[in-house]
């Protein structure tokens, strides 16, 4: 069985066994009322009691298997759109399902098998459909990532020729082909738009004037000229498509992303709440999935949040926002947390505000889905999962306060800073401390929290210092003494998370064609820096990198590496390291080898010992202590 379904159900063996003393159709529309009241979690545990009463339903394995993708559980989703379709061969709603499982459950496991498994499925969805749009979009996602672009594209022309001039499929190739220049870099990219656009406006010509055009040209046209860059015209064209009786599903995905431009637009462009509040309505109301839905609700409570801005709050719009933070919530996603701090700020209905803070605590003890992210792995997972229990208890020990129960607040406010050392918990302590007039307790909490590098409460510590009758240097002062000691508190615990995992075979080329084997390297320490052209904390990380690959520059024992991967053409690396001068060497991953090394954030550095053992990750990019945590691994594998 899945590792993920049995974190995910363990607390929901009390629901799924209820469930089972009801017949299947009971269970199938007591399950499909719960989706309408946004019970998901309840939903998802009837529609698998019902997929057992009747495994031959397939729609019980399609509403499962929706319900799991809900809360990202792929691998799950997979195998439950698979028996669908073992049941219904020709379903493209699980056609459909089944890709985006695939996909997802490729990068979330990091196993190149489900997207292997995709493109050698992928003739047989398009037999059975090819007006799904996102099926070719699932697959180009997982072409890319196993570095087989080639491979998609002859799959492509492969069915164009059984259907010649099927605007679905000339669609996806455009969007390979665009992919597949990029990669290749120089001029070609270009060149490629230019001729799509090309042929784009040839068949917008001849459907300009024409009044019922079949909504696949519709498509065609708004999301050609979408993947070139002409909004306007792509614009234009998605509003025909919009409008077309027989859209289906080709109009979802382009209507949701076009809203969604719109929003972050207005967003960005400091709109007023009644705009935002319109989008974010249409948006909602256009909503074609679960998880639309969702995002959807989660932007409407920012726009009501910008009616509550200003000196006073008005009654009526706090209800408001304390309405829309609720059905966030509701919705059980990593959104939630946005929400349940809204609340705790809002101070509104503060009993129900804790139930929710403690039912949040509650189901990441049991790994209910929708409280972490599945994606998170071995002690990342636990540190996610431990910031997240003090998040939604430091929310508790807030409401607490808020009621008037000081003494247990503060208790549990000190609980947390002293059993759940760090920035987070320090800051809530040291503020509460500060709140009930303990200045001298708050500057020790706020030293502690900037020695874990949270630099921006110094403010704090400042103001808790003077109230203490201190002068500002004290400070300074306390955090001389208390920053070694955390640091190498940290640094301790960054050695502790081991990987010992044999690292996959590397065979990758530099800027100058010079190719490069990690078996190669045996004997020596190996830093591999896995990065991205578009990634800012990458290119942020450069410096620091560049300082440490310098300082071992006549260390013949460590060797630096540093990977372009996940859309980084050649052509905007070779400007990048023009503009900024670098002159180490760069290999491009073509071939997936970030899904190989399971990476699935960036920046990424693993440290790979002289056997060829990855003993080391750091995922995203310190700055604080960022030399002296390189050297204490680097240090950690010469002496093992």
């Amino acid at each position: 069985m899945n590792r993920f379904r049995v974190l995910s159900f363990a607390g929901l063996s009390v629901l799924a066994g209820c469930a089972n003393a009801r017949s299947h159709a009971a269970l199938m529309a007591d399950a499909e009322a719960d989706i309408e009241a946004i019970r998901l979690e309840r939903a998802m545990a009837r529609f698998d009691s019902a997929r057992t009463a009747a495994p031959d339903d397939a729609e019980a394995h399609r509403q499962y298997a929706t319900m799991a993708d809900y809360f990202n559980l792929f691998a799950e989703a997979s195998r439950a759109w698979e028996r669908a379709l073992d049941l219904e061969p020709g379903d493209p709603v699980s056609w459909d399902g089944y890709a985006r499982a695939l996909r997802w459950a490729g990068a979330f496991e990091t196993d190149r098998r489900y997207g292997e498994k995709l493109l050698d499925l992928l003739p047989e969805a398009l037999r059975a459909t090819t007006d799904r749009p996102m099926i070719y979009v699932s697959a180009l996602l997982a072409a890319r990532e196993l570095g087989d672009l080639g491979g998609y594209q002859a799959i492509l022309t492969e069915q164009l020729a059984a259907r010649p001039g099927d605007p679905v499929i000339l669609t996806a190739l455009a969007a390979a082909l665009v992919e597949a220049a990029d990669e290749e870099g120089g001029i070609r990219g270009q060149a490629v738009r230019d001729s799509i656009g090309a042929a784009l406006d040839a068949v917008g010509a001849i459907h300009e004037a024409v009044s019922e055009t079949p909504a696949p040209h519709l498509y065609r046209l708004a999301s050609g000229y979408d993947l070139i860059g002409r909004e306007e015209e792509s614009d234009r064209w998605l509003a025909r498509l919009v409008a077309a009786p027989d859209r289906g599903v080709l109009a979802d995905d382009l209507l949701a992303e076009d809203l969604s431009s719109d929003f972050q637009a207005a967003t960005y462009q400091g709109s007023p709440p009644e705009e935002l509040l319109r989008i974010a309505d249409e948006g909602l109301a256009a909503a074609a999935t679960l998880k639309n839905r969702a995002t959807w609700t989660t932007w409407r409570l920012m726009a009501v949040g910008q009616q509550a801005m200003g000196p006073e709050l008005d009654p009526e719009v706090a209800e408001a926002v304390f309405d829309a933070a609720l059905e966030v919530l509701a919705w059980q996603n990593t959104e939630q947390w946005m929400a349940l701090d809204g609340l705790v700020e809002l101070g509104l209905h503060l009993e129900v505000v804790l139930e929710k803070a403690v039912e949040a605590e509650e189901g990441l003890r049991a790994d209910r889905p929708g409280f972490l992210d599945p994606g998170s792995r071995g002690y990342e997972r636990e540190e996610r999962r431990q910031r997240a229990i003090d998040r939604a208890r430091i929310a508790q020990a807030r409401i607490l306060a808020q009621l008037g129960e000081t003494e247990a607040a503060g208790a549990l406010f000190e609980e947390l800073a002293t059993e759940s050392r760090s920035a987070q918990t320090l800051q809530a302590f040291g503020t509460h401390l500060l709140d009930t007039d303990r200045p001298g307790g708050a500057l020790d909490a706020f030293v502690e929290a900037i020695a874990f590098g949270s630099a921006r409460l110094r403010p704090l510590a400042e103001r808790a210092a003077a109230a203490a009758g201190l002068p500002p240097k004290a400070v300074e002062e306390r955090l001389a003494v208390r920053r070694p000691v955390v640091e190498a508190e940290m640094a301790e615990e960054a050695l502790g998370e081991r990987l010992d995992r044999v690292a996959p075979a590397l065979v990758l080329e530099d800027q100058h064609g010079v190719e490069w084997r990690l078996s190669d390297l045996a004997g020596k320490i190996v830093v591999l820096k896995f990065w991205a052209t578009w990634c800012l904390s990458c290119l942020a990380e450069f410096p620091d990198f560049i300082a440490s690959l310098e300082a071992y520059a006549g260390d013949e024992d460590v060797v630096f590496l540093t990977i372009a991967t996940w859309d980084s053409g050649r052509n905007e690396v070779g400007e990048l390291l023009a503009e900024e001068g670098y002159a180490f060497p760069v290999l491009f991953d073509d071939g997936g080898m970030a899904l190989d090394f399971e990476l699935r954030v960036i920046p990424a550095t693993l440290y790979v010992d002289p056997g060829g053992v990855i003993r080391f990750l750091q995922e995203g990019y310190r700055p604080a202590g960022y030399a002296e945590q390189m050297t204490r691994r680097i240090d950690a594998l010469r002496t093992q």
